[in-house]
């Protein structure tokens, strides 16, 4: 009995200390498979340290692929132990973050919004949440991707519906912010899910019963101020503020949170990614080759009195029709509709003003709101409006060029010619209004080629304006009240963005326009000079730059080619520096 009781204790013994060694060697295998994923994080975060997110990535997909995904699951049985939840966690939000990167890198992020599915935003929402799990790492970029996502997810109506105007121009049809808006769309975010429905811009003025002045310029054309000409401030956000103010007046919905300015060839690049749209009810198809002559033709007709139009309202289904499309695309396709957008903001043939502060503070440090900008020395920005009735057209080169002139007395004296030397025999004659924005304070020496226009239709405006009860604009009133006619040069000098403004009419394929004027200050004290030029979005514009300094002064070697002309597809900054 003893000797039964002796093996049993022996046998028992035996296998606690089987179960033992077992429970030992599972708890080193766990601190082994711990270490092995903690080593893998290690080099992760030493990565996202210093914000190599491809090569983080990289090692991620890498980790995934050897099978490191299999040491997780098995050690996330043991995720009641400290150390093993704290290496499993960070492996796994690294892991989620890169999967919510691939799905918004891939297309996947902007299908289901255009699809409208429901929590389409979840990957930007997922991306932050994971995101702010690095906080206690204090990686240096981390807070900024937060705050650009915090931003997206306003943009898109993550909490609440947002809602922007989408104005269409034609750059044929020269305006500050672009050229004539003829069309327009409500582009909705609700909670990411996309909605777009758009018409011509005249069918937005139906609703706009308010009688405002219009600018000086615009009297010959129209006696009020109406929204396709609206965008008459070259900067950007002015013109977007005066557009929200007209469409508040219309008492119309939706309630809007931005204006997005937008040159009609946007559309045909879209449609170039995505194919021909059917327009069945019209017996139309629309594709990337004919938009241009059947958006310029809806908008001419829309202009017509109903009675004289000869073709059918098709702008609305076309947007229909688009959207629907646009559901159906590849991710290939999307992805390029992505590419097409972001260098549509680059090169200004897309420009956003926002009602929220924070957000138009946001766009603004991606250059996407086409504010006037500041500038330490030197700015040149040139707009150019062709206003005529009959949807004339100028699509002409044309030519800025800029002489800057240290003096010996330390005075800074600019030299700029505007010239449009390649035309046709129809645009020999065309008459442009420039507005030639440069740094506040500059004194006019000379002014050549420019002249006031007399329009028969403006002589009497006045007493019309009075007698049927005309609002003035509190803004362009202030401007226009201010502004200094110079009868000698044939200009007038007001203040616009901060800049002083040169307005006049030249006649830029017959005779170059000359300005000579004096900036502010000496250039004696200057380590530097910097220029910060602002095209004008949607011209076909060169520009050339001169600088002359005395013999004494010696200016460090430049790459930029100087009385060169070259191509303005965007703003430029210019900085030359001195040597002595």
């Amino acid at each position: 009995m003893k000797s039964r009781d002796k093996k049993s204790l022996s046998a028992v013994a035996i296998f606690l200390g089987i179960l033992i060694f077992l429970i030992i060697g599972l708890f080193f295998f766990i601190l082994f498979e711990t270490h092995q994923v903690q080593k893998t994080n290690e080099q992760i975060i030493s990565l996202l340290r210093e914000e190599n997110f491809k090569e983080a990535i990289d090692l991620i997909n890498k980790v995934v692929i050897n099978g490191q995904n299999g040491s997780n699951a098995f050690l996330q049985k043991f995720s009641f132990l400290p150390f093993v939840n704290k290496e499993i966690q960070l492996s796994q939000r690294l892991q989620a973050i890169q999967e919510s990167l691939e799905k918004i890198n891939n297309g996947n992020l902007l299908l289901a919004m255009i699809q409208q599915k429901e929590d389409s935003l979840s990957p930007l929402r997922n991306l932050k949440n994971d995101l702010s799990y690095f906080e206690k790492y204090n990686f240096f970029w981390l807070e900024n991707r937060i705050y650009q996502l915090e931003n997206w997810l306003s943009f898109f109506g993550d909490k609440e519906e947002k809602n922007y105007l989408i104005l269409f121009q034609d750059p044929d049809i020269p305006r500050p912010t672009g050229g004539f808006i003829g069309a327009y769309a409500f582009l909705s975010f609700d909670k990411g899910k996309i909605s777009v429905e758009g018409n011509n811009i005249f069918s937005l003025e139906e609703v706009f019963l308010d009688k405002i002045i219009p600018p000086a310029p615009l009297r010959g054309i129209g006696d009020r101020w109406l929204f396709h000409d609206a965008n008459w401030f070259f900067d950007c956000p002015s013109s977007g503020q005066k557009i929200l103010s007209f469409y508040s007046q219309t008492e119309r919905k939706p309630d809007l949170d931005g204006v997005i300015f937008a040159n009609f060839n946007v559309i045909s690049e879209v449609l170039k990614r995505v194919g021909s749209l059917e327009l069945k009810d019209y017996n139309l198809i629309v594709d990337q080759n004919n938009f241009p002559s059947f958006y310029k033709s809806q908008v001419q007709e829309s202009a017509k009195p109903a009675p004289l139009r000869k073709e059918k309202e098709s702008l609305p289904l076309f947007f229909k029709e688009l959207q629907k499309k646009m559901k159906e695309c590849s991710l290939e396709a999307l992805i390029d509709i992505i590419k097409v957008v972001v260098k549509s903001f680059e090169i200004k043939d897309l420009q956003i003003y926002l009602a929220d502060d924070n957000l138009q503070y946001f766009f603004d440090t991606f250059d996407w709101t086409g504010r006037i900008e500041e500038s330490k020395n030197d700015y040149l920005g040139v707009s150019f409006a062709l206003l005529e009735n009959d949807f004339s057209e100028d699509k002409r080169e044309k030519i800025l060029k800029l002489k800057t002139e240290f003096a010996s007395d330390g005075e800074i004296i600019n030299y700029l010619t505007i010239s449009a030397p390649n035309f046709s025999t129809e645009e020999k004659l065309t008459e442009n209004y420039i507005k030639i924005y440069l740094p506040k304070g500059i004194i006019v020496k000379e002014a050549r080629g420019s002249f006031f226009q007399s329009n028969k239709n403006t002589a009497n405006l006045e007493n019309f304006y009075k007698k049927l009860d005309y609002q003035k604009d509190e803004e362009l009133f202030v401007i226009e009240k201010n502004t200094i006619r110079d009868e000698k040069n044939k200009i007038e000098i007001s203040e616009e963005g901060g800049k002083t403004v040169i307005g006049c009419w030249a006649q830029l394929s017959l005779r170059p326009f000359v300005l000579v004027y004096k900036l502010p200050g000496s250039w004696k004290q200057l380590p530097d000079w910097e220029l910060v030029v602002q095209k004008q979005s949607g011209q076909k514009t060169k520009f050339s730059f001169e600088l002359i300094v005395p013999k004494s002064i010696k200016m460090a070697p430049s790459l930029f080619p100087f009385n060169e002309p070259i191509f303005l597809e965007k703003d430029l900054i210019l900085n030359f520096k001195r040597q002595n």
